[in-house]
């Protein structure tokens, strides 16, 4: 079966790696057959690691609809990601859980959504419940009973404690520290080493330690 990869940028090569690395550790391979860009980016001829990168146009006019196939979105914009999943959702298409093998979860009480990408040194401990297409880039900690809502994207080396509610279309950057029993409400940023040490009811950006709303 197709897997078509949405995104072509540094995350999206990532994201390609480690699925080449898990294919390796698996009796289930995913088969990249192409990258898929937005037109105006997109520039015939080009390629990652040999597999081809394709526009959207290509990807609508020959594949979608046709047969069932794969779509993973690799680009971190929580929202963006939402975009591009409304524009191709539909019964042909499949969303995969990427998990790298190297990621520690307990696989009893952990849920995770479709199309969510676990990347390298993850350590998601127990009861802990992770929404559709959420990112967890490389060496973030999850702490127990917590939630990550659908569309959320947590940055490299990000530190969420225990009894954390983070809610859908979240973008946490990188080596930030989410102290326990806060809430962090939908559409909010934080910022890369901020501290959040109480709840975040009202939409923003949050910056500092601890985090300040600048708009």
């Amino acid at each position: 079966m197709k897997t078509f990869i949405f995104g072509a940028s540094g995350f999206a090569k990532e994201v390609e790696f480690y699925i080449f690395e898990s294919n390796s550790n698996s009796k289930i391979k995913l088969d990249i057959y192409a990258f898929v860009v937005n037109d105006s980016e997109y520039q015939a001829g080009n390629s990652i690691n040999g597999i081809q990168i394709i526009s959207e146009n290509q990807y609508f006019n020959t594949f979608h609809k046709s047969k069932i196939h794969n779509c993973i979105i690799a680009v971190g914009h929580p929202a963006l990601k939402e975009k591009i999943y409304n524009k191709i959702n539909c019964e042909t298409t499949l969303f995969p859980t990427v998990i790298h093998p190297s990621v520690i979860y307990d696989k009893r009480s952990v849920k995770v959504g479709k199309g969510s990408i676990i990347c390298p040194g993850n350590l998601i401990t127990t009861e802990i419940e992770i929404g559709d297409f959420v990112h967890l880039n490389i060496n973030s900690t999850v702490g127990h009973e917590c939630e990550i809502g659908s569309f959320s994207t947590i940055s490299p080396g990000v530190q969420i404690s225990g009894n954390v509610i983070i809610s859908t279309n979240v973008f946490i950057g990188t080596g930030a520290a989410i102290l326990e029993k806060v809430e962090i409400t939908a559409n909010s940023i934080i910022g890369a080493s901020a501290l959040v040490n109480k709840t975040i009811e009202e939409a923003g950006t949050y910056v500092g330690m601890p985090v300040k709303r600048i708009k």
